[in-house]
């Protein structure tokens, strides 16, 4: 008897460990084991130094190291001189309106990165209202400038948001302690709020460095060849060279890159916590200031900016000429016979398959993430687990470099007919960190004996317990799986046919193909998209947990 129940003790204690390492084990066979096998094919007679040789293809590859470097180094400055002002001012001040500004200006990061881009074009581009007319406004819609633009659009409120809500977390009773004591203004912020909330920032600047080194789309569109980062120039060398070899040189020196900046980041990720007030007392923080009125501007008008840039995409679906003439040839385009007599295929293709793979991703994600954070818990493991670093492979594997992989090891293997399989699973994996991220948030609210009594009386803690408390933080996850499968561009891209293509990637084919009206209109319902499922995040009430 005594034997038996050990053995159920042990059966138990194996499960929870199953379920707790299940992203990771998914995370394995889907990213690891195709790089490492992407990697085993390294011919013996490629090396770096032949990245150094003369010749057309040598010079272009190392111009694309540099311009990873550039990009992500410029980039991640901008990033950081844009957004954290606005954190601190979001993090600092209390005023009317306040989570709606914070919800409007994190939206960037939000969107599909394709929209963005779109968004810049038909805005500051050569035929646009603006840049027809203000000649140097195009400068920001093409080349070096236009992809610094970009990613500093998209991550500057990354790292507002992380900084505001680091700084609206710190503990008021010792700020007025230390006023109690003297300190002034200076000594506060650096002892008290302003260490952390500059921290947060600079995490927030790395992953800007991060996304943008290993950039794809911004330099495709808009970049040309003299602008390619490495994950542009492995697609270039794979999908229109055919040159798999310095595809495989190129995947393997971008991978070993981001390996320091990802471990720098997942360091101060997992860093122990100062000591931090309650939300109850940072919601009556209305400390005051003279910059209170300059921030309140600079917050105006970052807003204004962004709603004029995204706005500019629905404007320019309908009314190229910008006034001189409305037309609706885009939308006929994208849904009329037009897509079947370019692609072969159903106008409403790529809208079935974007909610195909995008329901696909956010039940899968989510699942894993479910099984984790009960396998976490159950096991005792502490909230920040040098175990859960794990989960950052996705963004120290880029996009592209998943992609060639699964292509490389599985399309050999499975009919073409199943290619949707490989788009799910790479989207899935891209969306398990920060799945993970949020189901971690809404189950850390819960405390150990409240799950320990039902399961004590022999009744279920997760469904009787667990998933009613952290309901919202479950839908938040389907949510955010769904967007961003949604959003996911790159490895989505390489790996897609005409038949299993979503809208991002028709967006992109059909900007490759000159039709300027029909790509935003695509762009255009994309957008909506992505706006329908950021408002409902928005009021399931998680407020963007999973970067925190």
């Amino acid at each position: 008897m005594a034997g038996n129940q050990v053995m159920n003790r042990h059966a138990s204690t194996v499960l929870k460990w199953a379920m707790f390492f299940s992203p990771s084990i998914f995370l394995i066979l889907v990213i690891v084991v195709p790089v490492v096998n992407l990697f085993s094919i390294f011919p013996g007679d490629l090396n770096l130094v032949s990245l150094f040789k003369s010749g057309v293809i040598s010079k272009l590859g190392m111009e694309a190291i540099y311009n990873s470097t550039v990009q992500g180094s410029i980039s991640a400055l901008f990033s950081f001189i844009v957004g954290f002002p606005l954190g601190l001012f979001l993090g600092r001040y209390r005023f009317r309106f306040r989570r709606f500004f914070r919800s409007l200006i994190v939206l960037p990061f939000f969107l599909p990165s394709i929209v963005v881009v779109i968004a810049f074009i038909s805005i500051f581009g050569s035929s646009s209202f603006l840049g027809s007319r203000i000649f140097f406004l195009r400068y920001i819609s093409y080349g070096l400038p236009g992809i610094i633009a970009v990613n500093t659009f998209f991550n500057a409120p990354l790292v507002a948001f992380l900084t505001s809500i680091t700084i609206e977390r710190a503990d008021r009773s010792l700020e007025e302690s230390a006023k109690t004591l003297g300190a002034d203004q200076f000594k506060i912020f650096r002892t008290v709020w302003g260490r952390d909330g500059v921290l947060a920032g600079l995490s927030g600047a790395l992953l800007a460095f991060l996304y943008s080194f290993a950039g794809f789309t911004a330099p495709l569109i808009i970049g040309g060849t003299g602008n390619f980062t490495i994950e542009a120039w492995i697609y270039f060398l794979v999908k229109t060279l055919g040159n798999v070899n310095l595809g495989v040189l190129f995947s393997l020196f971008q991978t070993v890159i981001l390996v320091i900046p990802v471990m720098v980041y997942s360091l101060i990720w997992m860093r122990e916590k100062r000591v931090t007030g309650t939300q109850e007392e940072a919601n009556e923080w209305t400390a005051r200031g003279k910059w209170r009125g300059a921030g309140k501007i600079y917050m105006y008008a970052f807003s204004l900016i962004e709603l004029v840039i995204l706005g500019s995409v629905l404007v320019s679906s309908i009314d190229l000429n910008w006034g001189t003439r409305i037309s609706f040839s885009g939308y006929y385009t994208i849904f009329g016979n037009s897509i079947h007599s370019t692609f072969g295929i159903s106008p409403l293709v790529p809208f079935l398959n974007t909610v195909f793979y995008g329901t696909l991703t956010a039940i899968i994600s989510t699942l894993l993430g479910m099984m984790w954070i009960v396998g976490k818990r159950r096991l005792r493991l502490s909230p920040d687990s040098i175990l859960d670093s794990f989960q950052f492979i996705p963004l120290v594997i880029p996009g592209i470099v998943m992609a060639f992989s699964v292509s490389i090891m599985f399309q050999g293997n499975i009919s073409p007919g199943y290619i949707w399989i490989l788009i799910v699973l790479v989207q899935t994996s891209v969306a398990v960190p920060i799945v993970l991220r949020i189901i971690s948030s809404g189950f850390s609210r819960i405390p150990d004996s409240m799950w320990e009594a039902p399961s004590t009386l022999g009744g279920n803690a997760f469904f009787e317990i667990e998933l009613p408390l952290a309901g919202s933080a479950l839908g938040t996850a389907l949510m955010f799986g769904f967007a961003i499968s949604m959003g996911e561009f790159t490895a989505t891209n390489f790996l897609s046919t005409y038949t299993f293509m979503p809208l991002s990637v028709e967006i992109y084919s059909l900007q490759s193909l000159k039709l300027v009206s029909a790509s935003y209109a695509a762009a255009s319902v994309l957008l909506l998209l992505s706006f329908l499922f950021f408002y409902i995040i928005q009021r399931i009430g998680e407020n963007f947990i999973a970067i925190r």
